[in-house]
């Protein structure tokens, strides 16, 4: 990279090429490994390939970031699932600016996101509204 090309990147949300900067405190997930793998596979020159033991390895790197993913989904929703039937606060408002809290019924997987399904209470009535399993903010197992 010229000096001229380098950007302050803590601006800055892509590379001259298109390819999205990471910013600190932000994760990169396995689809960004993978386009990453891709974009190294697909811009090197063929008469000077990569040794293809770094090929392997970087797929076992990528085997082992997709276990680690689906474990970490495992062991997020087996906690969600453990709420049910507890009395939760959330970190969502109704309109009047109250807190929202209420007894756990259900929890869902929707993709990556795990929805719970809790009754609270709302204009003086008793309905069950979903929220995202993040919004939890104390949970009372108690009476």
């Amino acid at each position: 990279m010229e000096m001229s090309e380098i950007k302050n990147y803590s601006t800055t949300t892509a590379t001259n090429k298109g390819t999205k900067i990471v910013k600190n405190g932000n994760e990169i997930d396995k689809n960004a490994f993978l386009k990453i793998l891709m974009a190294e596979l697909t811009n090197q020159d063929p008469e000077n390939a990569k040794d293809s033991t770094q090929f392997v390895a970087q797929m076992a790197q990528f085997a082992e970031l997709e276990q680690l993913t689906n474990l970490n989904s495992t062991m997020k929703f087996t906690g969600a699932a453990s709420i049910v039937g507890a009395n939760v606060k959330l970190n969502s408002y109704d309109s009047f600016g109250n807190q929202y809290s209420g007894i756990v019924r259900s929890v869902v997987k929707n993709g990556d996101d795990i929805i719970v399904k809790v009754n609270v209470v709302e204009n003086n009535e008793i309905i069950s509204k979903d929220f995202n399993y993040s919004d939890v903010v104390e949970i009372n197992y108690g009476n």
